[in-house]
């Protein structure tokens, strides 16, 4: 499963340590006299919503509270239609991969061809009405980071049939194909409108978390740059550049029975 952590801005730490600090009460553990060995003190803080607030610890911490508050509530786009989630294809999911691509491309020190995200990490629908930061990060609550691997085009193929075959489809940009059901082949694989050359190198933005394992196998020992940016803030980025939120189903991926 993708990694979760909460990402605490740097203006937020020290008045948390504080708050820790004040509301907490520490006491040492039993001594555990039937030990031989020498005794270990242990403490423990205990926080609780039953402990009198602090008002000196209050005061400190408000404008911080205030300031993460008013950011996360900023409005950064309009949906005019609830964006979802499909398999194999949605359109919440396009707008994600297309959102990676975008930026891949700005931060990529090589051309980057395709995108790939997983509908597992986008945890809510968007829409309809104002999108904002607070949104984004319902939508995308980890901190996973872009990442472009490097694919030989016989790999392209083998990424497409991993895609359908252990997901049933996810959220692609920048390549298409059609997949036969019945036989499990790919067939009419493009990549930015050109069919696959298997000899060819081809460059896929995706994130830590699907190249080191989570997704497709293919990703995993593939070549592989950093880039320096988180999807959460790419898709912040993006959706406000954009700021009407639309997306169709294009046929990234058609699905033969």
């Amino acid at each position: 499963m993708n990694r979760l952590l909460l990402r605490v801005p740097a203006w937020l730490l020290v008045p948390l340590l504080v708050v820790a600090t004040a509301c907490g009460t520490t006491e040492p553990a039993a001594d555990a006299s039937d030990e031989p060995t020498s005794r270990v003190d242990i403490s423990y803080t205990q926080i609780s919503d039953s402990l009198e607030q602090d008002e000196e610890v209050e005061a400190l911490v408000a404008p911080y509270r205030d300031q993460m508050e008013a950011e996360v509530e900023t409005v950064i786009a309009h949906a005019p239609e609830e964006l979802t989630e499909g398999n194999p294809e949605g359109p919440l999911g396009n707008l994600a991969a297309d959102a990676m691509l975008h930026h891949a491309r700005e931060l990529s020190e090589g051309p980057v061809h395709m995108a790939m995200t997983n509908n597992g990490g986008l945890r809510i629908p968007i829409g309809p009405g104002d999108i904002t930061v607070g949104t984004v990060y319902e939508l995308m609550p980890f901190e996973n980071r872009l990442v472009v691997v490097t694919l030989s085009g016989a790999e392209v193929v083998t990424f497409a049939e991993q895609i359908m075959e252990i997901y049933g489809g996810e959220p692609i940009a920048g390549f298409s194909f059609r997949y036969h059901a019945d036989s499990g082949d790919i067939e009419d694989l493009q990549i930015d409108g050109a069919p696959v050359d298997l000899e060819a190198e081809y460059r896929v933005v995706t994130s830590d978390y699907l190249a080191d394992g989570g997704g497709p196998p293919v990703l995993e020992e593939a070549p592989r740059e950093e880039l320096p940016m988180l999807l959460r803030d790419a898709f912040i980025e993006y959706f406000r550049d954009l700021g009407t939120l639309t997306a169709d189903i294009e046929g990234r991926i058609e699905r033969i029975e």
